[in-house]
């Protein structure tokens, strides 16, 4: 009798398989996106190259999320499920623009990473300016880190500066200048030591200047 049973459930297992893989019972109808807008997620499902009818139980879900996280990045995360009986969810997270990023002439939005990505040349008005002077040409992990640092920078301002900020400029790892739109310009250095370097600039503020220079902030200088 138990081996009449095992008999009879494992057949039942290779019919369910048969039903699932290869008879059309389970096929995929239908790919979704959610979490972005429209036109990332028509992006996303071009990115993620189902075909309908494809078997849904044989969709590789994995290699699909990897695809449309390389192919669309305008997304941070990316994952996907099946639906059954016949569709894929694709479910992302946009990257939030951090920065509005000029880089070889071009402006570019960049996420809190250094990350960049997004249409070209239309900046967002509330995000701050940085300008990356060096050129990286493939380099895009070069870049991003000396992006990420101009963020550093950025997030360590006073309230004061960066209500009139002009700009961020990224001359070099140990040059970074502030700009701003009262005319005033700022010698920061590296992004070493950003939040003891914006306490001093603080103070530092209350002196009429034309230059602050906090590169060393135990040894401050202005210039009118």
């Amino acid at each position: 009798m138990k081996r009449l049973v095992v008999v009879v459930l494992g057949a039942a297992i290779v019919g369910l398989v048969v039903v699932v893989n290869f008879t059309g019972v389970f096929d995929v109808t239908g790919v979704q996106a959610t979490g972005v807008d429209r036109p990332t997620q028509e992006l996303m499902i071009v990115a993620a190259d189902i075909t309908e009818g494809t078997p849904l139980a044989r969709v590789n879900t994995s290699q699909v999320a990897e695809s449309v996280q390389r192919e669309v990045p305008a997304v941070s995360s990316v994952t996907v499920q099946r639906r059954w009986p016949h569709s894929i969810v694709i479910k992302a997270t946009p990257r939030t623009v951090a920065a509005n990023v000029t880089v070889d002439g071009l402006v570019r939005w960049a996420d809190q990473t250094g990350f960049v990505f997004g249409a070209v040349n239309q900046p967002r008005k509330a995000a701050p300016s940085i300008i990356v002077r060096p050129r990286f040409g493939t380099d895009t992990s070069a870049r991003q880190r000396a992006i990420a640092e101009a963020l550093i920078v950025a997030r360590a301002l006073p309230a004061q500066v960066k209500a009139k900020l002009a700009r961020i400029e990224f001359r070099s790892q140990d040059d970074i200048v502030i700009a701003t739109t009262s005319g005033r310009t700022i010698r920061w250095g590296s992004a070493d030591d950003s939040d003891r370097k914006a306490v001093v600039l603080a103070a530092l503020l209350g002196r009429k200047a034309k230059v602050y220079d906090v590169r060393t902030p135990d040894l401050p200088t202005t210039k009118k």
